[in-house]
């Protein structure tokens, strides 16, 4: 019996979008999977059913970090009243979620930082729905996607991909004869395959010990799970042309892939509709506008310096803190405080005493991966000249930008088919349009992300015109405007987002995510997740910790 093929609808109900992992799941012949994916997924119990307001009314809180994981918990703890003061060192919310507009309508727009919400981030959703957001979907992935590599063209089909790129990387004659879906294939025969039910749950829990297979699998890389597989080294260079940034990830624990295999999470996917912006937005509006009992107070431009066990009562922790809008010094003591940055941002903060061996160990060590994104603004969009072939989802490339991704905005699924896309009727290509023209990882980031900016600018331009066959001075000549980041160089983030080596989850998840302090310090953000680099691992450590918090203030 062939299975219906949902429809990607936008705002789906949860029953919808249910429906859509259900149907990859089968697909994939595991089925099974998708209770415990949501349960895992799913933000924890409710709160108020913790404590009650008058059992919170009595506590101060400071949060560090006014990201999504801290407002998230800060959202949480304001429903049992407690009071609760945001340090915020930069003069902005939403932490990596910065959203830039290029129009005054703000209907021109891109995402520097996360852009998408697959269908089974159960957390992500749930406040999404609370707040009542719009959702279109976001095309990650298209049959009129594109390949560029060793100067060679493709479609994104496997006919195209064996007899216009397998030439250039002198194939063994045994992996010529596979398709590149089978090549990637036999790395989740080798390790996805062979986990149990109960062992695959792991590669999404956060424990002090895991099962065998789940410890040999954090123990390498993705590189080595290749190569253990049985790919030729000219097979894994080609894997990391054709895959979506593998190339420059493919040094992490390969439990970071399989854990994003595990809930697919680059198959049909979606973003908030003007902008990934509004959902820090809704949860600060909810809390400025908090009718108590307990107060909310955002310190926006105040700089957390020390966090320091007070010497007076061990169940207070005094934070020191540098008010940058006049740079005058202050100390504030509170009876909780949840560090909710980076670690590569807590890792300048004075701790004293310092934190067990292993949390300042993971907070020194655990691995931040530098991403940078370029958007470029254009009168015209080249990409949908095409009508009945415009471009969709991606395009990859050795060059220097690695992945391209095109706007969503003016295309619609069609009903029936897998990852096929139209145009919507009275849209035109001579329309503006924001274009994801670089978005890459690691070295290749620093490499582009470092030059000054106007020969970056020049380089990706020169690398779009070339990919598109675009005649020379295309892009000068449509051009309206551009925009860059390196997540590095974001002063309070200084990196991208945690991409785990291999053993550091062994190492160091279950110590992360520890209280500290008598248990008074505690610590919320994607890092201390195990959905990292997306806004399911932010949001739902902060609704964890938040609960966590109220067990502890219903037994004081």
């Amino acid at each position: 019996m062939k299975i219906q093929i949902p429809y990607q609808i936008s705002s789906p109900t949860d029953v919808e979008r249910h429906e859509i992992l259900r149907f990859f799941l089968k697909t994939d012949n595991r089925e099974e999977d998708f209770d415990e994916i949501i349960k895992l997924l799913s933000p924890p119990q409710d709160i108020e059913k913790i404590a009650s307001k008058e059992q919170g009314k009595k506590f101060k809180i400071a949060i560090i970090g006014a990201g999504l994981s801290g407002l998230c918990a800060a959202y949480e703890l304001n429903k049992i009243g407690c009071d609760i003061t945001i340090f915020e060192a930069s003069n902005k919310i939403g932490g990596r979620v910065k959203t830039h507009f290029f129009d005054k309508s703000k209907n021109q727009y891109g995402e520097l930082g996360p852009m998408r919400i697959p269908p089974s981030h159960e957390t992500t959703w749930h406040y999404i729905n609370e707040f009542k957001l719009k959702t279109i979907p976001f095309i990650s992935r298209s049959i009129s996607s594109l390949y560029y590599i060793r100067n060679a063209y493709a479609a994104n089909n496997q006919h195209s991909i064996m007899e216009n790129i397998y030439p250039q990387f002198d194939l063994p004659e045994r992996e010529k004869k596979q398709t590149s879906n089978e090549l990637i294939g036999r790395l989740y025969k080798k390790y996805f395959n062979k986990l149990s039910k109960e062992e695959r749950k792991e590669l999404l829990e956060i424990k002090k010990d895991y099962s065998k297979k789940i410890k040999e699998i954090q123990g390498i890389s993705l590189r080595q799970g290749y190569e253990n597989a049985g790919l030729s080294q000219n097979a894994i260079s080609l894997i990391s042309n054709i895959s979506p940034l593998e190339g420059d990830l493919i040094h992490i624990s390969l439990i970071e892939i399989l854990a994003e295999y595990y809930t697919l999470d680059f198959l049909y996917t979606y973003t908030i509709e003007g902008g990934i912006i509004n959902l820090p937005l809704a949860f600060y509006n909810q809390l400025i506008n908090s009718k108590g009992p307990g107060k909310v107070n955002f310190r926006l431009g105040n700089l957390v310096n020390s966090i320091i066990q007070s010497p007076y009562d061990s169940h207070k922790i005094v934070l020191e803190v540098i008010d940058l809008n006049d740079n005058s010094y202050f100390y504030m003591d509170f009876d909780f405080v949840i560090c909710a940055v980076p670690f590569s941002s807590l890792r300048r903060i004075k701790i004293n005493p310092p934190f067990t061996v292993r949390k300042m160990q993971a907070i020194n060590e655990l691995n931040y991966e530098i991403g940078q994104k370029t958007f470029l603004y254009l009168k015209e969009r080249f990409w949908e000249k095409d009508k009945n072939n415009p471009l969709s989802g991606t395009t990859l490339t050795d060059l220097i930008t690695i992945l391209t991704v095109y706007p969503s905005d003016h295309l619609v699924p069609v009903k029936g088919e897998l990852f096929k896309y139209n145009l919507k009727e009275n849209t035109s290509y001579k329309e503006p349009g924001t274009l994801l023209a670089s978005y890459n990882w690691n070295q290749n980031a620093v490499r582009l992300g470092r030059e000054y900016e106007n020969l970056r600018i020049k380089e990706i331009i020169k690398c779009i015109e070339k990919i598109h066959k675009l005649p020379e001075g295309y892009i000068d000549d449509n051009l309206i405007d551009y925009t860059s980041i390196l997540w590095s160089e974001v002063p309070f983030i200084w990196g991208g987002v945690c991409f785990m080596l291999p053993n550091q989850k062994e190492l160091f998840l279950y110590d992360s995510t520890t209280p500290e302090m008598n248990g008074r310090v505690h610590f919320a953000g994607e890092h201390v997740s195990t959905k990292h680099g997306w806004m399911q691992g932010a949001l739902q450590s902060g609704a964890l910790v938040a609960n966590n918090i109220a067990k502890l203030i219903k037994e004081l």
